[in-house]
C-alpha cells in the first residue's frame, strides 16, 4: 500500500524493451539501482514498470547496448499535472462554473402563488417580501416558518399558508377563509331582483303586493314585510271608545315569486380573421457585472415581426449587483383566415350561447330562446344576439328602514 502511494506520487511508467538477450539490460539496470517490477514477457518484447525518475538512466543503458525502449503507459500525479497545465483554462473555467452554479442555486429566482381566489397574488408577494422572501433573495436570509406566520398574521382573509422551496423555485400555497355572507335578521321586504312578468306568488309570511300577470321592475316590493291587519267582521265596536283600528306590524317577509325574465347573450365573428402565431425562437444571455457586460450566448437571427421578453435576475453582492439578462425573441407570423357568412354565424352564435350559459344558472327553467342577426350584410363582421326566456324566482330580501344584518 505504501509503495503504491509513493509510486503514484513519483509517477510510474510502463515500458517495452525489444532486442536480443533482454536479461542483460535488466541486470545492468538493477546494478545501477533502477527499481523494476511487474516484468512480463510477450511476443513483442519485455514489458515492465519503472519509476518516472529512472527512465532517463534506463534509456541510456538501452541505447548504449542497441536495445529499443518504448513507453506504453504513464501513471501518477506528475503526468496529471502536465495534463492540467495544458488544459488549465478549461479546468479553471469548470471550477468557476461549478462554484457559480452552487452559488446561484442558493438564491430564489422564481416565486409562484397558488390557491388565491379573492386575495390579490401581488399582495401576498409584497407581504412575503417584508419577511425576506422575494425574487433574488438568499435562502439563508429568510425563515420559511416566519414567512408563513407573517402571511397569516398580515392577511386576515387567509386561513392556511405554506411555503414550498424546490431548488431556485418557491411556491406559496394559500387557502382563503370562507366567510358567511350577511343574513338579514330583522324585518324585511322581498323585492324584485330584475325586471319581469310575475307568473306565480307564494306567500309564507308577509303581505303580497303583486299577482300573476303583473309587470315588475327591479327593486319593486313583491311581498311586503309591513302587514296591515284586516278588521274582523266579528268584532263589536265600543260606542264609547269608537271604532277599533288594528295597527300594522313588521315581519321578516318570506315566500317565492316566480317571474318570466329575459337574458341576452352577444357574440361576434369577423369574416376575415387575422391572428399572429409564434414561430421560431432565439434566446440571448448577457451577464452584467460592475466591471463589464459579458455575452454568454448570442444567437443572431432577424425576424420581420418579433416579440421580445426580457427577464432579469439580480444578485446583490458586496462588490455590486450582478445581473443575468435573458432575452427571448419569438418570431410572430401572421395567419389570415377567410370565413363564409354561415361559418362566421356559427362561431358568433357559439360565443353568444356561452355568454348566456355564464349568466343563467343550470337550475333555472328556460322557456324559449331566440336568435337574431344584428349585423347588416355589408358589415365585415357577423353579430349575433341570443335572447333566452327564463322562469325564475326573482324575490330577494331587503331590510325595512336599514334593518339588521348578521355579522360574519
Amino acid at each position: 500500500m505504501v509503495n503504491r502511494f509513493f509510486e503514484q506520487v513519483g509517477g510510474i511508467i510502463r515500458v517495452r524493451l525489444q532486442g536480443k538477450n533482454l536479461e542483460k539490460v535488466i541486470n545492468m539496470a538493477l546494478a545501477r539501482g533502477i527499481f523494476i517490477n511487474d516484468v512480463k514477457r510477450k511476443e513483442d518484447g519485455l514489458h515492465f514498470k519503472i519509476r518516472s525518475s529512472a527512465y532517463s538512466a534506463l534509456k541510456s543503458i538501452a541505447e548504449e547496448n542497441g536495445y529499443q525502449l518504448e513507453i506504453t503507459e504513464k501513471k501518477g500525479i506528475p503526468f496529471y499535472q502536465a495534463l492540467l497545465k495544458r488544459r488549465l483554462g478549461f479546468v479553471i473555467g469548470a471550477l468557476i462554473f461549478i462554484i457559480a452554479l452552487y452559488f446561484l442555486s442558493s438564491f430564489v429566482w422564481f416565486i409562484e402563488v397558488s390557491g388565491t381566489q379573492k386575495v390579490d397574488p401581488t399582495r401576498i408577494l409584497v407581504t412575503a417580501a417584508r419577511y425576506g422572501l422575494y425574487q433574488g433573495a438568499a435562502k439563508w436570509n429568510f425563515s420559511r416558518s416566519q414567512v408563513e406566520e407573517g402571511l397569516l398574521r398580515d392577511i386576515s382573509q387567509l386561513t392556511y399558508a405554506k411555503v414550498d422551496i424546490r431548488g431556485v423555485r418557491v411556491n406559496i400555497e394559500v387557502v382563503e377563509k370562507v366567510l358567511p355572507r350577511d343574513e338579514i335578521t330583522g324585518p324585511c321586504h322581498l323585492v324584485a331582483s330584475r325586471d319581469g312578468i310575475v307568473e306565480d306568488v307564494l306567500v309564507l309570511e308577509g303581505q303580497a303586493n303583486v299577482a300573476a300577470g303583473d309587470v315588475v321592475a327591479a327593486g319593486d316590493i313583491l311581498i311586503s314585510g309591513i302587514v296591515f291587519p284586516e278588521p274582523s267582521p266579528y268584532m263589536v265596536s265600543d260606542p264609547e271608545k269608537g271604532p277599533q283600528v288594528s295597527m300594522p306590524y313588521t315581519v321578516r317577509a318570506r315566500g317565492r315569486v316566480k317571474a318570466r325574465v329575459w337574458y341576452e347573450g352577444y357574440g361576434e365573428c369577423p369574416l376575415v380573421q387575422e391572428k399572429v402565431i409564434p414561430g421560431r425562437q432565439v434566446t440571448k444571455y448577457y451577464l452584467e457585472t460592475p466591471w463589464r457586460t459579458i455575452t454568454l450566448k448570442d444567437e443572431k437571427e432577424e425576424f420581420d415581426l418579433a416579440e421580445e421578453e426580457h427577464k432579469l435576475r439580480t444578485i446583490h453582492t458586496p462588490v455590486g449587483d450582478i445581473t443575468l439578462h435573458e432575452l427571448v425573441i419569438t418570431e410572430q407570423v401572421k395567419e389570415v383566415t377567410e370565413l363564409s357568412a354561415a361559418e362566421a354565424e356559427i362561431i358568433a352564435a357559439g360565443k353568444a350561447e356561452q355568454v348566456l350559459k355564464d349568466k343563467i344558472n343550470s337550475a333555472k327553467k328556460i322557456i324559449n330562446t331566440t336568435r337574431e342577426v344584428v349585423s347588416s350584410p355589408s358589415d365585415p363582421i357577423i353579430r349575433i344576439k341570443l335572447t333566452a326566456e327564463v322562469i325564475e324566482d326573482i324575490a330577494m330580501p331587503e331590510p325595512i328602514g336599514g334593518g339588521e344584518h348578521s355579522q360574519p
